[in-house]
């Protein structure tokens, strides 16, 4: 992301391997954080612009979410799918002009959805590029009150469910932005954020998930990310079909398990532990004092087990509950 690295400097730690950064905090200071002010630089996040006269067009003709409704200003979460309804991207659109979006999604999947919407782009008024260093993400919790506008430079803002806040900050203003906030609330790394996405109930696709999901199996549908009254999209037929016409059998749930060894990683596999047929996968995983939290793709029948085999470990279970319904 714009100017982190430097505007940061040794005050936190960077793996360009998981995309993360840290602050030196640690999974047992989670609990004493959440009820916090804090915030996260969203290292982890890349942007997509899409300019042009026909930008809002080309965008509803690929997009699960109502582009025509999106007013300057506002965000809506949707996500990008193959023709087979498989979810290619999950995003944030941000419209911060009349002709001009960004989307943000996991940084590991800018390059393969550019790539993917510029072939059908080619039919448009409409121009697409890679924004991650044109623009900075902070992410907020527990809101850092008593700041003005002209304080934090910001773009747009995507207000979360759950009173979190995204700031989209012209690289420019990344500096000015971070003294601002980082003054009032304790800066916190990647994975905090993370967890704070899995009590959410927010799944996201990173490169190792990505054509694996149709948007249902991530309940994008409870969290309005879908339109089934707009016209055709890539991956529409399907979708629409899921909800009209189908039975779909796997969901995205909230499970604790016991600390283990190592974290699954995306897409990971699980089983049940009698059986070696697969039941679903692994969204994300974070640790969380002396459990590990995750949101896991799986058949209804698998959820109301005790243990499930997870990425090869068995595991004992707790189902939690989710703020929304599916």
């Amino acid at each position: 992301m714009a100017n982190w690295q430097g505007c940061l400097g040794d005050i936190a730690v960077f793996s360009e391997e998981s995309l993360s950064l840290s602050f030196g905090e640690l999974p047992t200071q989670y609990q004493e954080l959440l009820g916090k002010p804090t915030v996260t630089p969203l290292y982890h996040q890349g942007l997509i612009v899409v300019d042009g006269i026909d930008a809002s067009r080309f965008l509803q003709g690929q997009l699960t979410c109502d582009v025509f409704k999106l007013e300057v200003g506002d965000s809506q979460p949707g996500a990008c799918c193959n023709p087979k309804g498989r979810m290619l991207a999950d995003f944030y659109l941000y419209r911060v002009s009349e002709h001009r979006y960004v989307l943000q999604l996991h940084r590991s999947l800018v390059a393969q959805t550019l790539e993917h919407l510029k072939k059908y782009a080619v039919f448009f008024k409409a121009t697409l590029s890679d924004a991650t260093e044109q623009f900075s993400l902070l992410g907020l919790c527990n809101c850092v009150k008593n700041l003005k506008d002209s304080d934090l430079h910001y773009s747009a803002v995507r207000n979360l469910d759950d009173g979190r806040q995204i700031l989209l900050i012209d690289a420019i203003g990344t500096e000015i932005s971070w003294q601002a906030l980082s003054n009032q609330a304790t800066p916190v790394g990647t994975e905090y954020w993370q967890l704070l996405d899995i009590q959410a109930g927010l799944g996201h696709i990173q490169s190792d998930t990505t054509d694996l999901f149709i948007p249902q199996m991530l309940n994008l549908q409870s969290v309005d990310a879908i339109s089934f009254k707009k016209g055709c999209y890539t991956g529409q037929e399907v979708i629409a079909r899921m909800k009209y016409l189908g039975k779909l059998k796997r969901h995205m749930y909230w499970i604790t398990i016991p600390h283990r060894d190592s974290l699954p990683g995306p897409g990971a596999p699980c089983y049940l532990a009698d059986s070696g047929q697969s039941i679903g996968n692994v969204v994300t995983a974070v640790r969380n004092g002396e459990n590990d939290e995750l949101l896991v793709v799986l058949t209804d029948e698998a959820i109301s087990s005790a243990y499930l085999v997870i990425d090869g470990v068995r595991s004992e279970i707790t189902k939690n509950d989710l703020p929304y319904s599916i």
